[in-house]
């Protein structure tokens, strides 16, 4: 690890803000009714204890696993209740190329929930993306690589509490 370089992108005390932020948004949006959060638990496990935290509505979580970007196979973790007429959020990590979020989306829609709603993280300045699906994002950052709050490179650097881009020098 000696020749990695961490740069901070945004600190703890940013990422606390803009979730107290959206929590309180959502609260507004979602008020007097429950709110079904569906994120994918690799990367987002942490933002979503704190968004959680944040919101004063009654959540429910149900997560799902997906391999690497060009794989199909979706571990189920709690998809098994059903969707239909639920307020869904899907919480997303990080927004690239959108393949696996779009994966995510339709297998949601397929449950026909009452209205679904996508609430990335980070959004990454992408040229490639092809995704249409509208999102809000807390930040948007260039197309660096990040880790930290959850965010890895080969398993390390998750228990950041910011968000830092890493170099790797040779």
């Amino acid at each position: 690890m000696d020749n990695q370089k961490l740069v901070t992108l945004i600190t703890e005390e940013e990422i606390k803000a803009a979730i107290a932020k959206i929590g309180t948004d959502l609260g507004k949006t979602y008020e007097n009714q429950q709110l079904v959060i569906v994120a994918d638990l690799s990367s987002s496990f942490i933002f979503i204890a704190d968004l959680i935290r944040e919101l004063p509505i009654d959540v429910t979580i149900q997560f799902v696993t997906t391999p690497k970007e060009n794989e199909d196979l979706l571990i189920d973790l709690g998809l098994k209740n059903t969707l239909t007429d639920k307020n869904v959020l899907i919480v997303n990590d990080v927004l690239n190329k959108g393949n696996r979020l779009q994966k995510l989306h339709s297998l949601v829609k397929k449950e026909k929930p009452a209205n679904i709603q996508i609430l990335n993280l980070i959004e990454k300045n992408i040229k490639e993306r092809k995704m249409e699906l509208e999102s809000a994002s807390l930040f948007k950052l260039e197309d660096v690589f990040v880790v930290g709050y959850g965010l890895t490179y080969k398993e390390s650097y998750r228990g950041l509490k910011g968000i830092y881009s890493l170099s790797i020098e040779e």
